[in-house]
This record gives C-alpha cells, structure tokens and sequence, in this order.
C-alpha cells in the first residue's frame, strides 16, 4: 500500500501541472481574442463616426481607449486605404 502512495503522488501532481499549463494557455488564447475583437469594434466605431479607418494602429490606441501590451502581444496592422479596412492579426508573444 506504502508503493503505492509514493506511485501515486508523483503521478498527482504531473497530472495537475499539466491541467494547469491547459487552463493557462486556452486563459492567453481568450486574451488574444479580445484583443483581436476589441480592435475590430473600435475600427467599426471609427469608420461609423469619422468616415474612414485610420491609416495607422496608434490612431485607434489616442483616440479609442484601445490598450495592447507589446511584452504580449503583436498587432499586425496593414491599411490599403481610408475607406477600406485594415487586415488586422494579434499574435502572441512568446518569451
């Protein structure tokens, strides 16, 4: 019974360090998503309010409270034109 404890305890703890690290990475995922989506809004927000997307990502940071940590995050943010939307993409960082 003792072997088994010391089997089993190890096996424990792999286990929640793993489901750990599962939770962590689906929790960063969600983030970029609302990144992502957050971005989008206030794009939709300009465009309804100024008639046009900024040519550039500060714009929508000065103007529409949008916040975006760069340690985390990259915004790949290329315009074409004012009244055609940018191509947005949040990509994660990764240390």
């Amino acid at each position: 019974m003792k072997a088994l404890r010391w089997i089993m305890i190890p096996v424990l703890i792999l286990g929640l360090f793993f489901f750990s690290s599962m939770i962590q990475s689906k929790t960063q995922d969600e983030r970029k998503i609302q990144v992502e989506s957050a971005i989008q809004r206030a794009l939709n927000l300009c465009y309804a309010q100024e008639g046009f997307y900024p040519a550039k990502l500060d714009y929508l940071i000065d103007n529409y409270g949008i916040q975006i940590n760069p340690d985390t995050y990259y915004v790949y943010y290329k315009t074409i034109g004012a009244n055609i939307r940018p191509d947005v993409t949040v990509y994660l960082r990764h240390p």
